[in-house]
């Protein structure tokens, strides 16, 4: 990659912001706007930095780099220089090799508890950065979570305040207390997240709803993106098995496949 460009994609990393690259593999003929090795970066607000040729066919590239960066998935596209359909008379084939590049996933966890640490554990091993969030210095610590990324041990609004949440943030709530809980909920409802599950009954998730509505706290559509109870329904009875159920459903939504709820007990 061109040394420019490069900065440019270390940059774009830093800001935590998503990108494809897309790069020219093969072509025909000698008369391709572009050879192989040519790259192109597309930022996920549409930004082009560097060429693979202009015209049509880069308009269309960039429109396949921003497809790539919301499926997470690579692909290779093929265009033609022979002049059809409003396209480059220069001939030849170009094939591109797009390829996403996305920040590592965000796991939050909301309570050091007993679901907690064998959760954030499944979590690490299926790759996501961990980051494990409590009030209490004997379960925010090092020796309990050694397998997390970060540790903040503070309120849990204030703890919340110091990270950036977004589509990459996976976020579980089981604090020590249902006060607790519903301070993440009122926090977080309104953010941008993939997911947000609760450790719930039917009557704690009605209780915490009419509080948000009655407080004025969010639209009432918002209540459709939280996952109160989490996880899908296997049975679960130990933290162990809880952990697995709720680590099978934000599988589910990485995978992006249809998901259902766990029955309330």
């Amino acid at each position: 990659m061109e040394h420019h460009l490069l900065i440019k994609a270390y940059n774009a990393a830093l800001n935590n912001q998503q990108y494809a690259i897309a790069t020219v593999v093969d072509t025909t003929l000698k008369g391709t706007p572009q050879k192989p090795g040519a790259k192109m970066i597309v930022l996920q607000d549409g930004t082009i930095m560097g060429t693979i040729g202009g015209g049509r066919n880069e308009k269309s590239a960039q429109k396949e780099c921003l497809k790539v960066i919301k499926s997470g998935k690579p692909k290779i596209v093929t265009y033609d220089y022979f002049g059809k359909k409003g396209q480059s008379i220069c001939g030849g084939q170009m094939s591109v090799f797009i390829e996403p590049y996305r920040q590592p996933r965000d796991f939050i966890m909301c309570g050091g508890g007993h679901i907690a640490l064998p959760l954030t554990i499944i979590a690490k091993m299926l790759r996501f950065r961990v980051i494990l969030i409590d009030n209490r210095k004997d379960f925010a610590n090092k020796h309990r979570f050694s397998h997390a990324d970060q540790i903040i041990c503070g309120t849990y609004a204030s703890s919340l305040n110091k990270l950036k949440i977004s589509r990459n943030s996976y976020i579980m709530v089981d604090t020590q207390g249902n006060e607790h809980d519903y301070t993440c909920l009122k926090k977080l409802i309104n953010e941008d997240y993939s997911y947000l599950g609760i450790i719930s009954s039917k009557a704690k998730k009605i209780k915490f709803f009419n509080r948000l509505k009655n407080e004025k706290k969010c639209s009432e559509h918002l209540f459709k993106k939280i996952h109160i109870p989490a996880g899908i329904d296997i049975g679960a009875l130990t933290p162990q098995e809880i952990a697995v159920s709720i680590a099978g459903q934000i599988i589910k939504i990485v995978n992006k496949e249809n998901i259902g709820t766990a029955k309330f007990k």
